[in-house]
């Protein structure tokens, strides 16, 4: 048996000098987050929308640790413009010209319809 896709989400810190706007921040000068560090479907098998559903699965989860622990931001790194496009697809936002991108688990919370504590 092998790997066909995973994912991996860590804890990290974002610095509002990195770009952040207030809004983000929340005037916070370092902003705890969740990394998603890695999501990948083998090449086989991309293109039938598992990355979204692999996505989407990485999200509830940060949700659920965010009602839990907090955090005010997710986090991703796209390492191409394809992968770029994907996360700006699924409503993630650009740090000014980086390959970085961040969403709220609060924004995912709504669109999950788990908009408790967050």
């Amino acid at each position: 048996m092998s790997v066909r896709a995973y994912y991996a989400v860590a804890p990290t810190q974002l610095n509002r000098e990195d770009g952040l706007s207030r809004s983000m921040s929340a005037g916070y000068t370092s902003v705890p987050a969740y990394l998603v560090a890695r999501l990948a479907v083998d090449l086989n098998l991309q293109g039938q929308g598992l990355g979204a559903e692999l996505l989407l699965d990485a999200l509830e989860l940060v949700v659920e640790a965010a009602e839990l622990g907090g955090g005010r931001l997710v986090v991703v790194d796209a390492i191409d413009e394809m992968t770029r496009a994907f996360y700006e697809h699924h409503g993630f936002a650009r740090i000014g010209e980086s390959d970085r991108l961040v969403i709220k688990p609060a924004t995912v919370a709504d669109v999950l319809g788990r908009s408790k504590r967050l």
